[in-house]
């Protein structure tokens, strides 16, 4: 009786948050620069943005296949702090294996936005890549297909 009750605690017990912490600019600047060595793909996405729902799975195939060739991939979610069940909902459901953010709430949105890229504005879904020694080497505005990132990161190794 007390291992049925066990596995159905086990099984009840809420799922373990999926994102990995909150970013402003400066945690964003360390976040990639902690990854130097590897090229490095951030992107930036939200719940309500149907385009960056679609090219999130295409992120995840491609940290996959790159992985060990020296590719590392950050999510950085721009939902407010009032979605973020939706937010771990769907991490949930598209299940990566590449660490997720949320863009730190309060503070100058402006400030994060041009810690990130000064020609950004604020559309998403938005991606930059950053070479192995850190700099910034490519932006990609806009929904982009598996074949793009692919590209992109190609010319970076």
């Amino acid at each position: 009786m007390a291992a049925l009750f066990a596995v159905s605690a086990l099984l009840a017990a809420p799922e373990a948050p999926r994102l990995a912490g909150e970013l402003d600019a400066k945690s964003f600047a360390e976040a990639v620069a902690k990854r130097r060595g590897q090229v490095v793909l951030v992107n930036f996405w939200a719940t309500w943005c149907v385009p960056c729902r679609e090219e999130f799975p295409d992120l995840t195939r491609l940290e996959r296949a790159w992985r060990g060739k020296g590719l590392a991939v950050l999510g950085v979610s721009i939902d407010s702090a009032r979605d973020l069940p939706a937010v771990e909902s769907f991490l949930a459901k598209t299940d990566p294996d590449f660490p997720n953010y949320r863009k730190a709430s309060g503070g100058d949105d402006q400030v994060f936005i041009e810690s990130v890229d000064g020609k950004w504005g604020g559309e998403l879904p938005f991606t930059v890549l950053y070479s192995r020694d850190g700099r910034k080497a490519k932006v990609l505005s806009g929904k982009q297909s598996y074949a793009d990132f692919e590209s992109a990161v190609k010319a970076l190794m």
